[in-house]
């Protein structure tokens, strides 16, 4: 509770910054749980999904990333973990071992709105003009994957001129920009630098819908959340100068991998099949099923 004036102070200061004043946006954030449950306060979907529904209290733990097999995080076994959200009706199969109520509820991404009317949101579109949005792989708390940057460098300023595009934008996670600082790089190279926020900003999943909206064409040199999120919203996506061979790849995800890598109209389909497949597109919620559902825990 001591924290909870400094928390909204905080939330609000950020709400009014530009999302390319990444440097403030990536500081940390004084820890105040809305949320009973830990991991439900992360990276604003719980506060997406409340005004979504027009619902105050939310009694779910959502999964965080994407899961193609039956891996179960230590905290779904938790004894607060009472009932978990997820992606799609194949992770809630993949999490059969809990013996708990899970529900898939497609891309989260669905249930975030646009920190910018669409006046705003036009006038910075006529002022970016044709933009290419990247997502650099990240680390978790664990770590990551490390890249050579200035190799990534190379390859956007190579893609930005081979499709014609007049800006870059790269989407900083909040982790990375604090340790590497390679922000600083990328602005260096005449890219715009961006980031959807801390990981308890309750506006980071709005943020990030916003930042996706921007763009034209996206991109990364992983698989990711962001991967099935830009194809959710219309922005065609390609892996490139990729983290990880194939082969190195887990072949559970050599599909998406290898799909991603690809820049055919075939391709373009088959991405589609396979973002609907680990995303859940077809299991996103109406206001009413949401409302619903969070106000009967799933019962």
């Amino acid at each position: 509770m001591r924290n909870k004036k400094r928390f909204w102070k905080e939330i609000n200061r950020r709400q009014a910054l530009s999302m390319f004043d990444y440097k403030e946006l990536v500081k940390p954030i004084p820890y105040y749980p809305i949320e009973a449950i830990k991991d439900s306060n992360f990276y604003g979907q719980a506060y997406a999904l409340k005004q979504y529904s027009g619902v105050n209290k939310f009694g779910w733990s959502i999964e965080h990333g994407l899961y193609v097999d039956d891996y179960v995080p230590m905290a779904a076994w938790c004894k607060t973990t009472k009932r978990i959200m997820t992606f799609s009706n194949i992770r809630v199969k993949g999490l059969g071992s809990l013996h708990k109520p899970v529900i898939a509820i497609g891309p989260y991404i669905h249930y975030a709105e646009c920190m910018l009317n669409s006046e705003e949101m036009n006038s910075l579109k006529k002022e970016l003009g044709k933009t290419l949005l990247f997502f650099p792989t990240h680390t978790c708390c664990e770590g990551g994957l490390e890249y050579e940057i200035h190799c990534m460098i190379d390859e956007l300023l190579e893609l930005k001129e081979k499709l014609g595009f007049d800006t870059v934008i790269v989407n900083m996670y909040y982790l990375d920009e604090n340790k590497n600082g390679f922000g600083d790089l990328y602005n260096k190279a005449g890219f715009k630098v961006t980031t959807a926020g801390h990981q308890l900003d309750i506006n980071f999943l709005n943020r990030l819908k916003t930042i996706i909206l921007l763009s034209d064409y996206t991109c990364s040199n992983s698989i990711g959340t962001h991967t099935g999120y830009c194809v959710y919203l219309g922005k065609p996506h390609l892996v490139i100068n990729p983290v990880q061979t194939l082969e190195e790849v887990n072949p559970l995800w050599r599909d998406l991998w290898e799909t991603f890598e690809k820049d055919s109209s075939q391709a373009q389909v088959d991405k589609r099949l396979l973002a609907f497949k680990y995303w859940g597109f077809d299991c996103v919620k109406s206001r009413e099923e949401m409302r619903a559902l969070l106000i009967n825990n799933g019962c």
